[in-house]
C-alpha cells in the first residue's frame, strides 16, 4: 500500500518513546515553519479554502472555534496551486532550507504528508497512539500528546500525518468524526475516491486529493455544533 510504505517503521528505528524529545522539537519547529509558509500564501488561497470547506457564508468566514482557521490554512498550503504546484512544492524548488537541516527534513515531510481518516486502535503511552487508516487499512504509530491524553480506543479522526525520521506526527489538528457520521456519510466518500483495493495502492492526483480532503473535512467540521479538535501543541 502506498500509504503504508510512507509510514511504516523501518528496521532499527527506535520506538515512539525513545523519540519523544525529537518529536517535541519537530512539533515546535513545525509551528514556526508553517507560520513562515502561511505568510507567503496569497489572500485568495484562504478564501478558496474557506469556500471549499464550508466555512464561508455570504462572503464571511463563520467559525465555530479558532482551530478551524488552522485547518483552512493547512488545506491552502497543500492544495492552493499555481502552475500545478502548491506553496510547499514551490518553496522546496526555489528557496529550500539548508540541505540536511531539520527545516529541510520537515519540509520534505510536508511534501510527502497524506490526509486520511483514522480509527484509534490503542493509546500506547502518554504521548503515543496507534491508528488504523480507514483507506489503506494499515496500522500507524504516531506521536501526539493531545490525542494520547484525551482520546479513546475506537475514536475516529480525520487529519494529515507527516512521517519524520523515526516517528510520525499529525499536522497539528485531528478532527473527531462521530461514528454515525462516519458510517452514514464518510464511508461513502472513501468508497467514491477509493472504490477498490487497486485504487488504494496509488496516491490520488492532486485535484482528486484536494476534492477528497475537502469532502471529508466539510462533513467532519459540520457534523456537530461544537467540535473539540485534538490539537497537538
Amino acid at each position: 500500500m502506498w500509504l503504508f510504505s510512507l509510514f511504516k517503521r523501518q528496521p532499527g528505528q527506535p520506538d515512539g518513546e525513545a523519540n519523544r524529545e525529537r518529536y517535541l522539537h519537530f512539533r515546535k519547529l513545525g509551528r514556526q515553519f508553517n507560520l513562515t509558509l502561511i505568510r507567503q500564501l496569497p489572500e485568495s488561497a484562504l478564501q478558496e479554502a474557506g469556500k471549499k470547506l464550508g466555512m464561508i457564508k455570504a462572503g464571511t468566514f463563520i467559525l465555530n472555534q479558532d482551530d478551524e482557521i488552522a485547518i483552512a490554512y493547512d488545506y491552502s498550503l497543500h492544495h492552493h496551486r499555481r502552475v500545478g504546484k502548491n506553496l510547499i512544492e514551490r518553496v522546496a524548488e526555489t528557496a529550500p532550507p539548508e540541505a540536511g537541516s531539520d527545516e529541510s527534513i520537515y519540509l520534505e515531510a510536508l511534501r510527502a504528508a497524506r490526509f486520511s481518516v483514522f480509527t484509534v486502535d490503542a493509546i500506547t503511552s502518554h504521548s503515543a497512539v496507534r491508528l488504523v487508516d480507514q483507506v489503506s487499512g494499515d496500522s500507524i504509530h504516531i506521536m501526539d500528546r493531545s490525542l494520547a491524553s484525551t482520546g479513546l480506543a475506537g475514536l475516529i479522526v480525520a487529519g494529515r500525518l507527516l512521517s519524520l525520521e523515526g516517528f510520525v506526527l499529525s499536522s497539528g489538528s485531528l478532527i473527531p468524526v462521530p461514528p454515525a457520521v462516519y458510517e452514514s456519510r464518510i464511508r461513502a466518500v472513501i468508497g467514491k475516491y477509493f472504490p477498490d483495493d487497486a485504487s488504494r495502492e496509488q496516491p490520488l492526483s492532486p485535484a482528486r486529493s484536494a476534492a477528497f480532503e475537502a469532502e471529508v473535512l466539510r462533513i467532519a467540521l459540520h457534523a456537530e455544533a461544537d467540535v473539540a479538535f485534538y490539537t497537538d501543541d
